[in-house]
């Protein structure tokens, strides 16, 4: 089973969110061969996008700028689970993350003027055949919930995946992850995503009721509040 892991956050393997994904590859592990690699998209040579749309016609499923992500099309279509993992920055992805996003762009069927109701359907089609692979979207937030907070960046993949085709654990109060005094409920916490990965490891669906328990925050609401406001308060 070959595992890619898109590590979009600017703090690379220090990251609070790739610790989540971590907890799924150490659930994986324990049920299944896997192979894994993770790249780190701030330490690859990924340019924007130029928006020139020759992708979707002279060189059809192609993009022109020739760096890294033309090795890393191949790895998404040779990997059978992809992982994309980044904290939440202002209600999007963050910038480095974005820019690798639009330079799927080539993946995409060519939009040619059809206008119909979305909803949460993916307004492009795929141009390569993707049946078979599991994407799963990992993120967290320095918030204490998670409802309305995504709300954004869920429609964005809903228009770029389809609602169904992926799956997103989102995890609110992210910052308590890099908290050594709160190690005992971190790893307590990360069970969770440990299950999601026996799950995934076994070919199982992950289930409303794995995602909906990831998604809990580890620390009550009060106690929440009052690591923020002192961190805060400290900083005056």
């Amino acid at each position: 089973m070959n595992i890619l892991v898109i590590n979009g956050s600017p703090k690379g393997a220090a990251s609070n969110t790739f610790r989540l994904v971590e907890g799924i590859l150490e659930g994986a592990n324990q049920v299944a061969d896997i192979h894994v690699e993770t790249l780190t998209v701030r330490d690859i040579n990924v340019k924007p996008c130029m928006g020139c749309m020759s992708c979707w016609g002279k060189t059809a499923g192609k993009c022109v700028i020739q760096d890294e992500m033309q090795t890393v099309y191949e790895k998404i279509m040779d990997a059978d689970i992809i992982i994309e993992s980044f904290p939440l920055y202002f209600f999007g992805m963050p910038g480095p993350m974005k820019t690798f996003t639009d330079r799927c762009l080539p993946m995409m069927e060519t939009y040619k003027g059809e206008v119909g109701t979305i909803g949460d359907n993916a307004f492009h089609e795929s141009r390569y055949i993707m049946s078979g692979k599991k994407f799963l979207v990992v993120s967290t937030c320095g918030y204490g919930q998670t409802d309305e907070i995504f709300d954004a960046l869920i429609k964005e993949f809903n228009f770029i995946c389809g609602k169904g085709k992926y799956t997103a654990i989102l995890c609110p109060q992210g910052e308590m992850m890099a908290i050594k005094q709160l190690e005992p409920q971190i790893q307590a916490y990360l069970e969770r995503y440990r299950d999601i990965g026996r799950a995934l490891g076994k070919g199982e669906v992950i289930t409303e009721a794995m995602i909906a328990r990831a998604a809990e925050p580890i620390l009550p609401q009060r106690a929440f509040s009052t690591l923020v406001n002192n961190y805060w308060n400290s900083q005056g």
